[in-house]
């Protein structure tokens, strides 16, 4: 029986060029809110957790963020929604707009 060997470096090569492409996007994303952050800050860099970078990252797409959303990223309480914001908002990273049950949070 004669058997092909499938050769697959193409393909590979695709792959890995793919992956090198994601792994630049989320360095200029770190890089660009590390610059943002410390036009913001004078004293220096700011560190976020994975959770503030998700959520401004959700900003961006969508222009703002509520509390409910916050919620559901995570699948939190609404205590610890509020949390996140108080955190952000003390960074000065974000914003409220409107007020009451209609509050909602975007970029500073």
């Amino acid at each position: 029986m004669n058997q092909k060997t499938l050769d697959i470096t193409q393909w590979l090569e695709y792959f890995t060029e793919g992956v090198k492409v994601s792994i630049l996007r989320v360095k200029e994303k770190v890089l660009q809110l590390s610059v943002e952050g410390k036009k913001r800050k004078e004293k220096g860099q700011i560190a976020l957790t994975e959770r503030q970078i998700k959520i401004i990252e959700f900003i961006q797409r969508n222009g703002r963020i509520t509390s409910r959303d916050i919620q559901k990223m995570f699948n939190i309480s609404r205590q610890a929604a509020h949390k996140e914001i108080k955190k952000l908002l003390k960074l000065e990273i974000i914003e409220p707009k409107g007020s009451g049950n209609k509050v909602f949070y975007v970029l500073k």
